[in-house]
């Protein structure tokens, strides 16, 4: 599915009646739903998990069914509920290897994603006769061959919410897995970055070319990843997804071979960090600080020009000057609608 300026609103509708409606499966492999299974999807419900999360922990059961901590889990991530009813998450494991080159060999690349997680789309809220629990609606994801929907059940302790992957009957008596995420604090935001925070969607990117700070050459549009994400958060976090919606090839089998590894990593650019409004310089410019992102590297800074008009948030990078002509893009990201509760 390719999405337009016009069509975001439209699929946050879409995606609010699909909820509302219900299916007859959850969507996470095609594991049915449990008996007993109602929408929970109010205010109150979605408010329960809304906020912005660090990863600290994983358990698995055990054979005589207790939790266990997994020692060392070696991963860091963070995963985003808002209020508007959208959701992104970022998991990259830690201690990769670096590329050996600018760009990845096949190889590299199908290492590259080895446990690294990354989605984004709507999120709704149900409950059944094992507990509550959230579905993922997963708009784009760096797995081109992930289930569309991801259902979590749900627990909250104190500041941690415990996400307990259904297993594949829809139960959560059988699951085998626990993520521990820890709920993050806001932080004081100056009253232009509180204009960054929400959840974006691309409605298009565009080139341009200047001469003596004349425009000589202003189009070149494309809206083949129109829809994709980008969050900004009041705890100062950020992240983005960056994906076509469409020819991105599925994987044969559960791991991608070395080839269609490196055509999924090449098809999905994001990362995830803090953010810094940088409004009194002149041009104004927000830093995205790297924490993460599907390149194995160190952590570094992304400089993006930037200019907000109503609800449409524009972002470049330093443009590229050769004989005293600059050349450059920007992306266009527009407030999402809240979806219906």
């Amino acid at each position: 599915m390719r999405l337009t300026k016009g069509s975001l609103c439209v699929v946050a509708a879409l995606c609010g009646a699909l909820v509302l409606g219900m299916r007859a499966v959850d969507g996470a492999g095609g594991v049915p739903l449990a008996s007993g299974s109602v929408i929970a999807q109010t205010a109150e419900a979605r408010e329960a998990i809304v906020g912005t999360y660090e990863l600290v922990g994983r358990r698995v059961k055990s054979e005589d069914g207790q939790w266990q901590p997994v020692p060392d889990f070696g991963s860091v991530g963070y995963i985003t509920y808002g209020e508007t009813g959208h959701m992104g998450v970022h998991v990259m494991p830690t201690n990769r290897v670096p590329f050996t080159g600018n760009g990845p060999t096949a190889e590299e690349a199908r290492e590259a994603l080895d446990g690294y997680t990354a989605y984004f789309g709507p999120f709704s809220m149900h409950s059944d006769d094992d507990g509550n629990y959230v579905i993922h609606h997963r708009l784009g994801q760096i797995n081109p061959t992930g289930d569309p929907d991801a259902k979590r059940y749900y627990d909250i302790d104190g500041d941690q919410l415990v996400l307990t992957p259904a297993a594949s009957d829809g139960s959560k008596a059988r699951g085998t897995r626990q993520v521990i995420w820890q709920r993050l604090p806001d932080v004081p935001l100056s009253d232009e970055a509180q204009r960054f925070v929400g959840f974006r969607g691309l409605l298009h990117t565009d080139r341009y070319t200047e001469r003596d700070g004349e425009v000589v050459s202003h189009g070149r549009r494309n809206d083949s990843r129109a829809g994709s994400y980008i969050i900004y958060t009041p705890t100062g976090h950020m992240m983005v997804h960056l994906t076509p919606f469409e020819d991105r090839a599925r994987y044969a089998g559960a791991r991608p071979t070395p080839e269609e590894a490196l055509a999924a990593y090449r098809s999905y650019a994001g990362y995830f960090g803090r953010f810094t409004v940088h409004e009194e310089a002149e041009p104004p410019y927000v830093l995205h600080h790297l924490e993460g992102r599907p390149r194995p590297g160190d952590p570094s800074d992304a400089f993006r020009l930037y200019q907000l008009d109503g609800d449409v948030l524009r972002l470049g990078a330093r443009p590229r000057v050769e004989e005293g002509q600059a050349t450059g893009g920007h992306l266009y990201w527009e407030l999402l609608p809240t979806l219906p509760e």
